[in-house]
């Protein structure tokens, strides 16, 4: 990894973390043209890269990996579905099959069963997880203390409003654009700036969760 990189990423100490990794325009979108794939850098796309080789597992919302087109990961992946609707031949499934993270109901309605059991026929496993709390809960039962969070808005905002986040790495694109950042609910959580780089207009930082009362 480049000096930047290695400077947002930081030392990799604790055992037990939750980060979040996310990029927004100077107005706080974060998709332009409905996805954030025109934005950020090459610098940007290391820092993902860093942050994935820091985590034992990568979590992020299943409308976030169809949006995106992700593929697969060297790093594992869990991806949180209360549907279980994904198309298994995307590229997503080309290679390590991901975690599926889906609340009980989901696992019990008859009706997603045929859903479940494609999932389960190309290699995935299939958990549960009711809400964020106990998506984080089990990731670590299944013994992945390092999590990165990949999104989108609405996972973002439940890690956020339950405190699960530890360390914000946040990414200003020098972009203005029409897009809101998604994030709803009643969060009021405090970060203190760690580190900040800048690189060609783009600024890299990394946040840390102040502990209430502090």
């Amino acid at each position: 990894m480049n000096h930047t990189v290695n400077t947002i990423v930081g030392p990799a100490t604790a055992q037990e973390e939750v980060r979040a990794v996310a990029i927004t325009t100077l107005f706080g979108s974060f998709t332009t043209a409905g996805t954030s794939g025109a934005l950020g850098n090459e610098t940007d796309a290391a820092v993902l890269q860093g942050l994935r080789e820091w985590a034992d597992v990568i979590l992020v919302g299943s409308g976030t990996v169809k949006a995106e087109d992700y593929g697969p990961s060297d790093t594992p992946m869990a991806v949180v579905s209360g549907s279980l609707d994904f198309d298994t031949t995307t590229k997503l499934f080309s290679g390590t099959p991901p975690i599926i993270v889906a609340p009980r109901e989901s696992l019990t309605d008859p009706a997603l069963a045929p859903r479940r059991k494609a999932l389960e026929a190309v290699g995935c496993d299939v958990v549960e997880g009711g809400g964020v709390p106990e998506v984080v809960d089990k990731l670590r039962a299944m013994g992945f203390g390092r999590i990165v969070c990949e999104g989108g808005p609405s996972l973002y905002a439940e890690m956020f409003k339950h405190s699960l986040i530890d360390v914000l790495h946040l990414t200003l694109d020098p972009h203005i654009n029409g897009e809101p950042a998604g994030l709803v609910g009643d969060i009021t959580e405090r970060f203190a700036l760690e580190e900040a780089v800048t690189d060609r207009g783009y600024l890299f930082t990394r946040y840390r969760r102040v502990q209430q009362g502090c």
